[in-house]
Order: structure tokens, then sequence, then C-alpha cells
């Protein structure tokens, strides 16, 4: 119930002249609604002839009427679907998934899109009862700060633990929040390393066309190279790179300083909470990744402090006052490494295969944060989805022909015939198992005549639908020359190299990928270049 001190104050506040009816309910934390019925109580005392309407109302107590009002009562129905969730989070804890339970406010919004007629104060009432958790205050005090549209930017880790066609997985999150308007914006990664963070940046400014004019950093290893005495930080060459080619300064918080970067410490937990505490099954990267961008564009229209169109307006001052986006920038580190008696070269503890009559030379490897890619001679040799851990072999079947043409009976056990598409075995096993050599003519043919695996399997299908119980490499090079809608292996999706990848992270990425000059540990910028295919 409002005060009487409160109706004396919007009275005052109006009658000065110096604020709006939206100025007072935003100064004194009260409902433009009530701002507006008590002006209209106060504008309706003007029309009397004396003054006593005008002492009541700025002396005497408002009365609230309560009767006809019906008693609000918590059903076992809604009882089980709060504890239901409550539940949820207790699986969520014990799967070590602290971080990604619902919070009150969460349930309570479920519940409200359900169409659940119940207040907030309820299921937070329930809520605490349910859990006997008796939080203490926070007795510090904050300096709330004031930010300029477009001024600064704060960046942070997170992690998420979600499963990915089946497989349990930890990711991690980078998070980008303005400090004026609150736009949040967040990519998945596999690892938390210099390429993950430089890729976040990239795809980052890219979405939002613009740079702000200072990013914000704690002291995270990919951005603090080291300490110098002790305030002073030296920044990486990554986040040198990075602010010389985007234009824009950076700041470091102190250590164990949290709140110096609020907003994007609540980001975190907020978005990783909105995104992924009720749902956390999804079948690829790229789907999780598209929920990820659904929800914080959500978040965009959500009511913070204001209401909607406002924050759509701070928001847009955000974007306005950048400075111009100058274009992407190259992510990936370039080295050398020697061709070993397997076709392939180690990287980071992983192995991956090259043209099997490169063994003995030496390749140009660029690293990016998802996968690699092998040069030589401004040839592209191969392309390769990045493998996480140790000791794991990515072999590709197209590699080793000339090598199996010579021993043929080695393609059975191999592990790049076990790496191949599930068709390409099947249509192995099925008709080449006797003939392996006649398989192997069949794929190395494909490759000089321009055709990829897609193309094979299609042709196989298209021949086994006519009732050919028995294919030979023959048939399916007949069917794909007779093939009218076959597509060249540049446009195929299925040449197309780790397709399980992250949208933004895999375009315009490469430049000048074949007449660059690479060294070791290089960080250079590209220009499109062209796909090499699978087969």
């Amino acid at each position: 119930m409002i005060s009487v001190v409160d109706i004396q104050t919007i009275v005052h506040l109006y009658r000065s002249g110096d604020y709006s009816r939206r100025g007072i309910a935003r100064k004194l934390g009260i409902s433009r609604t009530t701002v507006d019925k008590v002006l209209a109580q106060y504008e309706a005392t003007q029309e009397t002839p004396d003054n006593e309407a005008l002492d009541n109302l700025l002396t005497l107590q408002p009365a609230y009427n309560s009767r006809g009002r019906k008693p609000r009562r918590l059903s076992r129905s809604i009882a089980a679907e709060i504890d239901r969730y409550l539940e949820l989070n207790a699986q969520r804890r014990r799967q070590g998934m602290r971080k990604q339970q619902l919070k009150k406010i969460d349930i309570w919004q479920i519940l409200s899109g359900q169409g659940v007629q119940i207040s907030y104060q309820t299921v937070c009432r329930y809520v605490t009862n349910k859990e006997k958790a008796g939080r203490p205050g926070d007795t510090k005090a904050y300096v709330r700060q004031a930010y300029a549209p477009g001024e600064e930017c704060e960046f942070d880790w997170g992690e998420v633990k979600i499963t990915i066609g089946g497989v349990f997985r930890k990711l991690y999150l980078a998070v980008f929040t303005t400090c004026h308007g609150n736009l949040r914006r967040a990519w998945l990664f596999s690892r938390q390393d210099t390429l993950a963070f430089m890729e976040s940046h990239r795809n980052f400014f890219r979405q939002i066309q613009g740079v702000p004019r200072t990013m914000v950093y704690d002291n995270m290893r990919v951005a603090v190279k080291e300490f110098v005495g002790a305030n002073e930080k030296t920044p990486t060459e990554a986040l040198n790179r990075l602010s010389s080619h985007y234009v824009f300064s950076f700041r470091f918080c102190n250590a164990r300083a949290g709140w110096e970067k609020g907003h994007v410490e609540r980001s975190v937990e907020y978005v990783r909470r909105k995104a992924f505490s009720l749902s956390c099954h999804y079948a690829s990267l790229a789907e999780a990744q598209a929920h990820l961008d659904a929800v914080c564009r959500q978040m965009d229209a959500e009511v913070s402090f204001g209401n909607a169109s406002e924050k759509q307006l701070k928001i847009s001052a955000d974007l306005g006052a950048m400075r111009p986006w100058p274009g992407d920038m190259g992510c990936f580190e370039a080295m050398e490494y020697a061709v070993d008696k397997w076709s392939t070269v180690c990287v980071k503890g992983n192995r991956y295969s090259v043209p099997d009559r490169l063994v003995g030379c030496k390749v140009t490897v660029k690293l990016y944060s998802d996968r690699l890619t092998m040069v030589l001679n401004r040839e592209k040799l191969a392309v390769h989805e990045r493998l996480n851990g140790q000791g794991n072999w990515s072999l590709k079947l197209e590699h080793y022909l000339t090598t199996l043409l010579r021993k043929p009976g080695a393609l059975a056990g191999s592990v790049a015939l076990q790496q191949v598409p599930h068709l390409i075995r099947q249509l192995f096993e099925r008709h080449f198992t006797h003939c392996p050599k006649e398989f192997l003519e069949l794929l190395l043919y494909a490759r000089e005549h321009g055709y990829c695996f897609r193309d094979i399997t299609d042709a196989s299908g298209r021949l086994a639908h006519r009732g050919l119980n028995a294919l030979s490499a023959d048939q399916i090079k007949a069917e794909l020359h007779s093939a009218d809608n076959a597509l060249p292996p540049d446009n195929d999706p299925a040449a197309t190299v780790a397709q399980d990848l992250i949208p933004g992270q895999c375009r315009q990425i490469e430049q000048l990928a074949s007449e660059a000059v690479f060294t070791t540990d290089t960080l250079l910028n590209i220009t499109p270049t062209h796909t090499i295919t699978a087969i």
C-alpha cells in the first residue's frame, strides 16, 4: 500500500515541473499506474472550491478495501508441478550441473506461461520452506555506475554441461554483455583457449556489425600474459592483435573483484540458466548454438528495469554509438609439421591424415578452435575436425588410396575405413569385401572425376532401388555418369568436412590461404578460398 509520504512526494515532484509521470515512477520505485492514480486524485482536488480535499489527500492514510478479494491457495497440482522442477534441480546437482538449476523466478515464469494463476511471492514462500534454506543478506555496499552508449562491453567464460548426440559433454560459454543496453550474446566452444577467445570476439563483432570502444576482462589466461608488479598486467598477443584489428581499448578488473564486471558475471549465470536449465539434450552443436542464439534474442526483448521499449532504445543506442566494424580477422595459428610414416601429422597429441604421397614432407597446419587445415605450396591438402583429448586419430580413406591399391587386403581392418561415412562402409561390406581392390579403384575413379561420397551412395541407392542386389564398380560408374542431377563436389553438403560445427565459426575465415607465408604461432588475416572435397 502506498504511504502518505509517497503521496506527498509524488504531488511535490509533479508540481515542481521537473519530472514527468514516468520520471516520478522511476525515481520513487513506484509503478506508473500508482503515480497516475495519485495525480488523478490530486487534479480532482483542484476542481473543489476549498482545500479540504487536498488536505485529506496529503494527510490521511489511504484505506485498502480488501472486501470481495478471493484468497489464493496453492493447490496440490500446482505444488506437485513446483516439486517436479525442484526435483529437476536436484538431478542437475547430482550430475554436477549446479549452475544450471532453475531459480524461483524461472519456476514462476514457467507456471505463468502455462496459464497458472499464482503469485511470485507464493512460489518463493513454497520453495523456501521446501528447501529450508535461509540465506543471510548481502551486507556489502556497491556503487551503481552510469555508462555511455557503445562505450563498454564485458566478456567472460562460463561452463555448461549438455548432451550432444547422446554424449554428455562439458562445453564453454563465451558471453558478451554491453554495459549500457545490456545486450547479451553467447557462443559455445569445445575448449577455452586462445583460438576460441579470438573467434568469439570475431563472431560478436561480426554479428552486431560494430565494435565497443572498451572491452572489460578479468584476469583470464587468454587475455593476461603476465602480472607486472602489484597491479600492472601484460596483455597476450592474441588480445593485442584483436584490439589492433578491431580498434578497441581494454581494461582488466582487479583480482577477486567480480563485481567490477557485474554485468557479464550475472549474464553468464543468467544465460546459462535460461538456455540450459530445462533443455540440455541436442542432436548437434549447431542445434545447441541455434537454441542459445534464440534465447539471447529473447532476452533482448525482456523487461528489466523500465519497460521493453526502453530496453530496445538502449540497445539501439549501444549499436549506433559503436565503432564501425572493420571486417573479420583471421583466427588461427600456423605451424609446420613433418608427415610421418602413417601419413599423418601430430598436432597437440592427436594425429590427422594427409595424402600418402606426402610422407616425409613438411606441411603447414592452420589450427582453428574447431578444425585444422593442411596447406602445401598454395594447395589445400585436407581439412579435419579438431579432436578433443590426446592419442586420437582422424584418418580419411581418400588419403590412402594409392597405398591401399598396393595392399588392398589392408582395407578391411583399417581405421580409415572405420571413419568413413556409414553408407560408404556399408556399401563396401555388402558388395566389395571379396574384391577390395575394385572398391578402391571405384573411389579413385570418383576422385579423379570430381565425385564425392554422396554421389557414390546415391548412385548405389538408385541401382538397389531398381532391384540390383549385387553391385559392381562398373555399374556404379555408369550410374554416376547417367545422373543428371549430380552436383559438383564443392557444392555438395556431404563433401564438406566437419559438418557438426557451430554456425558462424566456419564462414569467411580463410583469406589468402594459398598465398600467405606462415610461421610458427602466427595469427594472420585471410580471405575465402576454394573448398576441397572429401573424395
